[in-house]
């Protein structure tokens, strides 16, 4: 099979080359970032002319299974996976993605290289309402350990990684929070430089939260945070909780809660 897939795609990166109605090819997925496996399929984007846009979708679809190809026209690429559009949640797939053929002098690459980040001047915005997400989700988590809910100190603790994850990323030069499938890769292939944590120890870290709730780990995290977010402007976000920050420093009396740490 994957043989055979691998036939269909140098056919396909042949005649494209030689169409004069096909301006680009992209593969995305595990194979467009150079981590593919043998149960990796072939994901592809073809842009192409306007004229030629219903005949190479009809004509993409007679690939053979698991070669899936979106068609777009050059319009409708630079559109898909805008920022405020319905396929925001398609943009980390573009990360780290290299054209395959790209007959527009160097647009087909930009629009992919933009795809993969959060635009400049929407950084600041997701940032901040990000760290409050995270800071909300870390309050959440300490007053259920204070309280003695165990089960909401978890569940809220869980929660929180998502917005910490978006927050750090984006405060590095705009880059997505990567798919969790991706994640490991993205801190020991491209390691975040302000994290002061090795990719192996900042996951044990998130395990220990999503295992166990880690009050200590949480606030291990949140004292990093804190100053480097500060740092880079972010601190009204911060002075808006006001008291409710004693969460960095509470230490919880016995609850019986599991506070190993890794």
């Amino acid at each position: 099979m994957t043989q055979r897939l691998d036939e269909t795609f140098e056919k396909v990166v042949q005649e494209s080359r030689a169409d004069p109605d096909v301006l680009g090819l992209i593969v995305g997925g595990s194979r467009g970032k150079g981590l593919a496996t043998r149960h990796s399929d072939y994901d592809c984007t073809l842009v192409v002319t306007e004229e030629a846009h219903e005949f190479k979708i009809a004509k993409m679809a007679e690939l053979p299974s698991g070669f899936d190809v979106r068609v777009h026209t050059m319009q409708s690429f630079a559109e898909h996976a805008a920022w405020n559009g319905p396929y925001r949640w398609d943009r980390y797939n573009w990360a780290r993605l290299r054209a395959q053929i790209d007959k527009a002098d160097g647009l087909i690459q930009r629009l992919i290289d933009g795809k993969g980040r959060v635009p400049s001047s929407e950084v600041d915005n997701f940032i901040g309402k990000s760290l409050d997400h995270y800071i909300n989700q870390v309050y959440r988590s300490i007053k259920c350990l204070r309280d003695g809910c165990l089960d909401g100190h978890r569940l809220e603790a869980a929660d929180s990684i998502l917005p910490l994850l978006d927050a750090v990323f984006a405060l590095h030069d705009g880059r997505l929070r990567p798919y969790y499938k991706y994640l490991r890769w993205e801190l020991t292939e491209f390691p975040l430089e302000r994290l002061p944590w090795s990719a192996d120890e900042f996951l044990r870290m998130l395990m220990s939260i999503l295992t166990n709730g880690s009050a200590s780990i949480q606030q291990t995290i949140f004292r990093w945070v804190d100053p480097t977010f500060r740092d880079q402007g972010y601190g009204a976000i911060f002075e808006a909780w006001g008291d409710d920050l004693w969460v960095a420093e509470y230490a919880p009396e016995s609850t019986g809660a599991d506070e190993s740490d890794v």
